[in-house]
């Protein structure tokens, strides 16, 4: 069993881009890649910062943009998949508490919480009612294990989806240990 460790290091970087927080601004982003992929080099290497889905309308969609651009670097460029680092931000993090909410002492506190710090605009964009999801959050562990269940499937159907919430680190640092990279929120 591999442990994946929660910090990057990227190595033999002649240059790092670092992508701050998207929020699923998709027209914003889309300017963003343009122009990296523009200037990319080879020996370049990549960070996302975090929070690149919620607050926005079009998490999965940029979150799918994102992907793409990664898979275009990585074949361009032949990267490895450590070349290019997704880092945990506070969206991710609240998404992540979502997707085991059945786990939560207190189901409708926290999603209450959650939405008021947006996240129920990645919900959405994944085609569920933020209604919906508050009701089921006061049904009981059952209801809400199904729900959980019906958004990892979800997830899951979408291209790459799953793989970057399951590969997100808390920083990154570049071999020289010169540069940190961590998400803005810590």
């Amino acid at each position: 069993v591999s442990i994946q460790s929660q910090f990057a290091e990227l190595q033999f970087s002649k240059k790092i881009w670092a992508i701050g927080s998207i929020h699923s601004h998709l027209d914003s982003f889309k300017s963003i890649k343009e122009f990296i992929l523009k200037h990319f080099s080879y020996g370049d290497r990549l960070v996302f910062l975090g929070n690149v889905i919620g607050l926005g309308k079009h998490s999965k969609e940029t979150l799918s943009c994102v992907i793409n651009m990664r898979n275009h670097l990585l074949s361009k460029f032949i990267l490895k998949a450590q070349d290019i680092v997704f880092l945990r931000g506070a969206q991710e993090e609240m998404f992540l508490k979502l997707l085991q909410l059945q786990t939560a002492p207190n189901p409708q506190d926290i999603v209450m919480w959650m939405f008021e710090h947006g996240v129920d605009k990645t919900t959405n964009s994944y085609g569920f009612d933020k209604e919906e999801i508050i009701k089921v959050s006061s049904q009981g562990t059952l209801s809400i294990s199904r729900w959980t269940s019906k958004l990892n499937k979800i997830i899951a159907n979408h291209p790459g989806h799953k793989e970057y919430f399951s590969n997100l680190h808390h920083a990154a640092f570049s071999d020289t240990k010169k540069i940190l990279f961590v998400n803005r929120g810590v």
